[in-house]
């Protein structure tokens, strides 16, 4: 065979293939009109609509866990910090949402990117861990939890995987990266927990991430949410159906509305109404300043932009593909089937404050190896072994 003609077709078809998802994305994004935006605090949501109702023909991760046809569990009883095993006993497909935290066994986890679990099978998931500070089992299968991996973490963790898809073909996540972010999470936000648990933080802000969960409700025809914290885009989550959107909402605005609440306290500071009652501080702050009101055209400029980002597409962990996204000042993640967008997440790259995207590189690289090295069970990131990873998902293989 001549190899330089087989690289170049390799390279087209590979080419033509990240076009068609392109155009998927560009073709789901064109039916979604914006709606009026609901404004709480710092954050306002601007709701996408799709006339066009689609029935989710799948169950989501709490509907399966509840109901009993579904369950996450170690890997092995040793624990393998980067990977979960999920077993889907149902006649349903599962949608796992990226994000999503995973509660009990060895560590609290997140889910490194969204997945269509095959019905009446078990696959591997690739997760990160949310709880350095244990090691040890205080439940044998994992419960779900109310709420998704706060924004930014989202955003820096879903660059991540990209970078790991792009340089070893794993959708592994900068583990030390993300202990760090929640580390200085809850310094800023001063909150102490014994097992450096993100739940901790969302915990000990409960009164104030309910108020944010009371304030935005899903309106008709929504499939999706745009959201803006302090005047600056932050990113979207859009699905296939409303009624996915209807279940996960909640989830999603908890994980915006830490980081809302962590701006209204730098807000509070930068206006010198820190520690006042709550009445006054309000009133001085009104009195002080414009009323927020977020910009429609920040919101379509994000849409046009989220549209127009290069794509590329992978197997996915379980049923369809796993596209990520990289584009003018956008970067995200969706998960495709049969020629149809399940959920696509899109999140703004510029610096936001926190940001490590500037100092991602071969640094990260290193540490990303070097914490599998010491936690127990080795991946094998080469192209091989996330070949053999998908083959064992295809099987249902214990291990």
């Amino acid at each position: 065979m001549n190899v330089k003609w087989w690289v170049v077709m390799h390279n087209r078809k590979e080419s033509e293939m990240n076009t068609i998802e392109t155009n998927l994305i560009q073709e789901r994004i064109k039916k979604i009109m914006l709606g009026e935006p609901t404004i709480h605090g710092q954050m306002a949501m601007f709701p996408l609509l799709d006339e066009e109702e689609s029935a989710a023909d799948y169950l989501t991760l709490d509907d399966s866990i509840s109901n009993g046809c579904a369950r996450v569990t170690e890997v092995d009883e040793g624990g393998s910090v980067p990977e979960l095993t999920f077993k889907n006993s149902g006649e349903k497909r599962v949608f796992l949402m990226e994000g999503e935290e995973l509660l009990g066994a060895k560590q609290s986890r997140t889910l490194n990117l969204s997945i269509l679990a095959p019905a009446d099978k078990e696959i591997i998931i690739p997760v990160t861990c949310v709880e350095s500070g244990r090691w040890s089992y205080n439940s044998p299968r994992f419960s779900t939890s109310d709420r998704a991996h706060f924004s930014r973490g989202r955003r820096e963790k879903m660059a991540s995987v990209s970078d790991s898809m792009r340089m070893d073909a794993s959708p592994a996540a900068d583990q030390r990266e993300v202990w760090d972010q929640i580390s200085e999470k809850g310094r800023r936000m001063k909150s102490h927990s014994p097992t450096s648990a993100m739940g901790d933080i969302f915990e000990d802000h409960r009164e104030h991430v309910s108020d944010y969960v009371k304030a935005f409700t899903a309106v008709e025809n929504q499939a999706g949410m745009l959201v803006m914290v302090a005047d600056d885009i932050v990113g979207l989550d859009l699905f296939d159906s409303t009624e996915t959107l209807k279940k996960l909402m909640p989830k999603l605005i908890r994980s915006f509305a830490l980081d809302a609440i962590e701006e209204h306290s730098h807000y509070q500071k930068a206006t010198g109404t820190e520690g006042m009652a709550s009445f006054n501080r309000e009133e001085e702050i009104r009195r002080r300043t414009k009323p927020y009101q977020p910009k429609i055209a920040d919101a379509e400029d994000l849409l046009k932009k989220s549209a127009a980002a290069k794509s590329s597409t992978h197997p996915g962990v379980g049923d369809g593909d796993n596209l990520r996204l990289q584009g003018e000042e956008v970067i995200g993640g969706a998960l495709t089937l049969d020629n149809q967008v399940i959920h696509l997440s899109v999140f703004r790259n510029d610096d936001l404050p926190g940001s490590k995207n500037h100092r991602r590189g071969r640094r990260s690289r290193v540490r990303r190896a070097s914490h599998r090295r010491s936690h127990g069970r080795t991946r094998d990131l080469s192209p091989e072994g996330f070949l053999e990873f998908l083959r064992r998902n295809s099987r249902g293989d214990e291990e």
